[in-house]
């Protein structure tokens, strides 16, 4: 099911687009998924452990777009990637009606609104869908504008895994947080 793009306009007041994620991005979202990592502590995963090429980065595009109940989208603004969010649709029978949420974007754009436009964009997405019924994700209980943002649009807290991430050192809890789409 493809996704119809949309504009929106951030707090600063720049447009962006957001549309699907195509094969030919994959250098674009491969610079930006590393910036992001490198800006963010709330990303589970270090510079060092982000070793995709473009290669591996196009599969991983094409994933989305052979899934039936996953999708992959960008926002873009000046032919720049500034953030994607990723909707993966489970592959077991059981648990098809799920998708999990993978979202980021770069430093400057954050607390600009982008976010929830992704979030409305992609939810708007899996309403339609006929296969999902929730979507999931996993955060970080210090990131409190991220926490903030997923209860403003209608995402419920499930439970919390007590020192689930271990970064130099330090212990942080993971928060489940889903919302029923059907």
């Amino acid at each position: 099911m493809k996704f119809e793009p949309t504009y929106g306009k951030l707090k600063n007041g720049k447009t962006v687009l957001i549309r699907n994620c195509e094969i030919q991005d994959a250098a674009k979202l491969l610079k930006s998924v590393k910036q992001q990592i490198a800006d963010s502590i709330y990303i589970p995963k270090t510079e060092e452990e982000f070793t995709l090429t473009e290669e591996q980065e196009k599969k991983w595009i094409s994933s989305f777009m052979v899934a039936s109940n996953s999708l992959l989208l960008v926002a873009e603004y000046e032919d720049e990637i500034i953030g994607n969010i990723d909707l993966t649709g489970h592959t077991r029978k059981i648990m098809q009606h799920t998708a999990v949420i993978g979202m980021g974007m770069l430093l400057d754009y954050r607390n600009m609104g982008l976010g929830q436009l992704l979030l409305k964009g992609a939810i708007h997405w899996a309403k339609q869908n006929p296969q999902l019924e929730l979507l999931w994700l996993q955060v970080y209980t210090e990131n409190h504008l991220g926490v903030s943002l997923y209860k403003k649009m209608g995402f419920e807290e499930n439970g919390i895994l007590k020192n689930y991430f271990k970064q130099d050192g330090r212990y942080y809890d993971n928060l489940t947080m889903s919302l029923v789409v059907k």
